[in-house]
């Protein structure tokens, strides 16, 4: 992690050189960690950045940063290791499993049928009791989390494994809730439990190939992820958490999780509160009393709704 001129978070030089004239797909593109992260790969001096998200209107935007940033790389850095970035943005609606596969085949057709990197951040919380969450809400959640991740790696990951010797990366961003579920989320807990397991077991079978899984489970960021989060009805959350608004910022955490990537980490975790990190450490080393303090938080989170 470094500093610009401009006082601006950057990755480092070693990351600059693992991203250099690579053609990246990053789904979540439209806004909050996506955005940032698209922004700093766009300093990357990446062959192809492909922006992807729900609507074209949101991802424009972030598109024309983009190649503001990757302007302003290209002018303070010496012309021998340049790469002009090509930005191409194609919507997609990560619920919807046809709009998920035209992407895979859509961004194939684009570059020219190699990926060299699947960034896979886009995604959906949930805010709902076990018994006010109708099955088919657990049905979007688990497909937009991690459905739509599958379907994205077995579109793009064999065509990493034959990039003759190049290999490839996929990053998935999980969640510390994908770790240690907690009350009122069991839709996004099973789906980023999913995601754990499913990177754990793909980073064994692709390893030879010289393509690497990481598997990133960020704390609280500050993004709009509280207020778009599904109720057990299916209408927004609307509100922004209390724990999501005193949250990191999205850019530094976006810094960090490219530069442990760069560094060779596989599962990491970034922006946890202490209180998540005791969490962690609490279910592998005293799952009893973890489940004894989740009962009281659930237990007083209901109290407190009744008050209200």
């Amino acid at each position: 992690m470094s500093s610009s001129s401009l006082g601006v978070v950057t990755v480092s030089e070693q990351t600059r050189d693992a991203f250099r004239g690579k053609t990246v797909l990053l789904t979540g593109a439209s806004g909050g960690l996506g955005a940032q992260l698209a922004l700093q790969l766009a300093s990357c001096g990446v062959k192809t950045l492909v922006l992807s998200g729900r609507k074209q209107e949101a991802l424009e935007p972030i598109a024309k940063q983009c190649q503001e940033v990757e302007m302003n790389s290209v002018t303070s850095a010496s012309t021998s290791t340049t790469t002009t970035t090509t930005i191409l943005c194609l919507t997609c609606d990560l619920s919807d499993k046809e709009s998920v596969s035209k992407l895979g085949q859509d961004v194939l057709k684009a570059c020219d049928n190699a990926v060299d990197v699947l960034i896979h951040c886009g995604g959906v919380s949930s805010r709902s009791n076990f018994v006010d969450t109708a099955f088919e809400i657990d049905e979007t959640v688990m497909q937009i989390n991690f459905l739509s991740g599958v379907s994205l790696c077995h579109a793009l990951v064999p065509g990493m494994m034959q990039n003759n010797g190049r290999g490839g990366r996929v990053i998935w961003i999980s969640s510390v809730q994908g770790l240690v579920g907690i009350p009122s989320r069991t839709s996004y807990a099973a789906s980023k439990f999913a995601v754990q397991g499913y990177c754990e077991a793909l980073r064994a079978e692709v390893a030879s190939s010289n393509v690497t899984v990481h598997c990133v489970s960020p704390g609280y960021i500050r993004t709009n992820l509280s207020k778009s989060a599904l109720t057990g009805d299916g209408t927004a959350h609307g509100k922004m958490d209390v724990t999501t608004e005193n949250g990191a910022d999205p850019q530094d955490v976006a810094v960090e999780i490219l530069d442990k990537v760069a560094k060779g980490r596989n599962d990491f975790i970034v922006a946890a509160t202490p209180s998540a990190k005791a969490a962690i450490w609490l279910r592998l080393l005293c799952p009893g009393l973890l489940q004894t303090l989740l009962v009281k938080r659930f237990e007083k989170s209901q109290k407190k709704e009744k008050e209200d």
